[in-house]
């Protein structure tokens, strides 16, 4: 039933601050909302997306698109939307990331870009390191080039690329035949998300109804972390929407803007507000995390931009003692000692628990899971780390953990091993209405659904009584729950599965990690907790924490070797500091040591100056 702008109200929560409330019912303008670490910008895309589809602004048939910089970012706030809308209205709320939006339109419409440009539909999607962008330059006689220059030149060239008037021919060239070597094997295209999106602009270029088509799709479209835009995939938004009638919300931050080695704009919002004509509101709350952690981050947040509102936080602190220091070793055995006994000392003081307390490092975290697992093993601990592949599959575990696959996959085996898991079964019945087209008011519909969702679970549960954990029986479970969900529905309905290759990379991705849950338990629920990582520390890099947000976070490495190209100014190792900082809600430690590298006299400098101090180790 569609109600009054005037009467409508946030959902789940008691309130918004105005300047969210005020972002919320624009709904004639595009808008640039600035929102700091915490400020909830989730919540207030999922309340704006309910007041534009409550109200009727955006009306059945018509949808609301977010498009997201992570794939968790955009699982999140879908979650968001259903918790805040219902499954009727939210089944209009698509939520995907700027990399799946662009292979979406190549999957789609791929075989109608032009010559020589035409992908295979089996491509292949590569990852190319900074080795093979250098390699491919030696290979073809200009090592004077760099590899960075041309990874950077890949994801910004236009198409087709003998229109492009550089000024300088060579790179016109080499540009050519990166393209050309990509394509040299014509049933089987290497692509790499920069190129897709390059190639999503020129199909789009080369035909208006496609763009007109999105239009008349999405007259409402999110777009979050906007701060990590890249230059293609900003000329995709340009195209596709600018002078248009629909309405854009660019929410980020750009003191977390850490993707510029990616290729982002260092200047995304201000050419946003220029271009697409945009009204500015800025979200000061930080509910993430306590005053004493905001008044640290605040200071770090002055350092990156000076004109930074100081934030109000929302949290209250929980714990007593030290939030926030710099601990300092003096060797790496001592640092993953101390580190390894300060959480085994925390958490059997039930001050957290394992899963949320979080390891973060600037890059490599394989290298810091081997030097970390064996301490841990000793103190009954147990390391996660999720930027880890299991052993023969192609896709991470915090991507295997967000799938909606996974999703389904695991609801299903959580109904099944417990007595009670109520938030399980409205996710599959949510999910299940959508693949069978079952009418949520309908109550003939849902009562069938949820006859034969109880059937296959009743089933379910008989065979884990009767069957221990093991690799084939978790394959078998997981068989089962497929024929039932319907693999081609789900494919169907989730545009990333359309083709077989990247379905069958998350089918066994998920396979895998289900089966590796299962080594040496003896029950499902153990098997089912080490899945979801209960009880277990996660481990990962910087870039992968945004977005997310834990206990306490102990960050390993705040030294010259871990950080070898820090500068003090406005810089993205600053910025990286920074969103490694606000991950935290009520206490956030750096550790230091002599073995890894000499401390980082401007951090320790700028924090001392509100109390934080560098003191020796647990």
């Amino acid at each position: 039933m569609i109600m009054h702008a005037d009467d409508w109200l946030p959902k789940g929560v008691e309130t918004l601050e105005p300047a969210a409330l005020r972002a919320v019912r624009c709904n004639n303008e595009n808008l640039c909302v600035v929102a700091g670490a915490g400020a909830g910008k989730t919540e207030f895309l999922a309340q704006k997306a309910d007041f534009l589809l409550s109200t009727g602004f955006c009306r059945a048939p018509y949808r609301i698109l977010a498009i997201s910089f992570k794939s968790d970012a955009a699982r999140n706030l879908k979650e968001r939307v259903r918790q805040r809308c219902g499954t009727q209205l939210s089944s209009r709320f698509d939520s995907i990331t700027f990399d799946a939006f662009s292979k979406g339109l190549i999957d789609r419409f791929g075989p109608v870009i032009p010559e020589p440009y035409t992908p295979s539909p089996d491509y292949e999607m590569v990852f190319p390191g900074s080795r093979d962008w250098d390699d491919f330059l030696r290979r073809h006689e200009y090592p004077q080039l760099s590899g960075k220059t041309l990874q950077a030149a890949v994801a910004r060239c236009a198409l087709p690329i003998a229109n492009l008037n550089l000024k300088n021919p060579q790179w016109q060239d080499v540009l050519n035949l990166y393209w050309s070597e990509a394509y040299q094997d014509p049933e089987q295209t290497r692509l790499t998300f920069p190129m897709i999106n390059r190639l999503a602009n020129y199909v789009l270029s080369t035909d208006p109804r496609l763009s007109a088509a999105l239009r008349a799709t999405y007259p409402f479209v999110f777009l979050d972390e906007f701060q990590d835009t890249t230059f293609g995939q900003y000329a995709l938004l340009k195209r596709l929407f600018q002078k248009s009638a629909v309405r854009l919300t660019a929410v980020g931050d750009n003191k977390q803007r850490i993707m510029v080695w990616a290729g982002a704009m260092p200047d995304a919002f201000d050419t946003f507000v220029e271009d697409f004509e945009a009204a500015r509101e800025t979200l000061v709350s930080n509910w993430r995390s306590h005053p004493e952690l905001v008044n640290i981050q605040h200071a770090i947040a002055v350092t990156l931009e000076e004109s930074s509102a100081r934030p109000e936080a929302k949290r209250v602190k929980e714990v007593d003692g030290e939030v926030c220091a710099i601990w300092h070793y003096a060797d790496r055995d001592a640092e993953c000692e101390g580190v390894t006994k300060w959480i085994a000392d925390a958490i059997a003081a039930a001050e957290m628990v394992p899963e949320d307390c979080a390891i973060l490092i600037r890059n490599k975290p394989n290298d810091l899971e081997a030097e970390l697992k064996p301490v841990f093993r000793k103190a009954g601990l147990k390391l996660r780390n999720v930027a880890r592949t299991p052993e023969g599959a192609k896709i991470l575990i915090q991507d295997i953990l967000l799938e909606e696959l996974t999703v389904c996959s695991m609801a299903f085996l959580r109904l099944s091993a417990r007595r009670k898991s109520p938030d399980d079964w409205h996710t599959l019945i949510d999910r299940l209405s959508v693949l069978r087209g079952c009418d949520l008011d309908n109550e003939v519909e849902q009562d069938r659904l949820e006859a034969d969702l109880s059937a296959v679970v009743s089933s379910l549960r008989q065979f884990i009584k009767q069957t221990p954990p093991s690799e084939n029986s978790c394959g078998e479970i997981l068989r089962r729950i497929l024929d039932f969900i319907g693999e081609a529905e789900l494919r169907a309905i989730v545009p990333a599965y359309s083709r077989d290759k990247d379905y069958g990379r998350v089918r066994d991705g998920l396979s895998l990690l289900l089966a590796e849950s299962a080594e040496g338990q003896t029950d499902w629920l153990s098997v089912i907790d080490r899945f979801d990582g209960i009880g277990q520390i996660p481990l990962m890099s910087v870039h992968r924490s945004k977005g997310l947000e834990f206990h306490t976070v102990i960050f390993f490495g705040l030294d010259s070797r871990s950080w070898w190209s820090f500068e003090p100014a406005d810089s993205e190792e600053m910025r990286a500091f920074f969103v490694a900082f606000t991950r935290a809600k009520q206490r956030v430690f750096f550790t230091s040591c002599s073995g890894r590298g000499r401390a980082l006299s401007y951090i320790d400098e700028l924090v001392a100056n509100v109390g934080v101090e560098r003191v020796a180790g647990p």
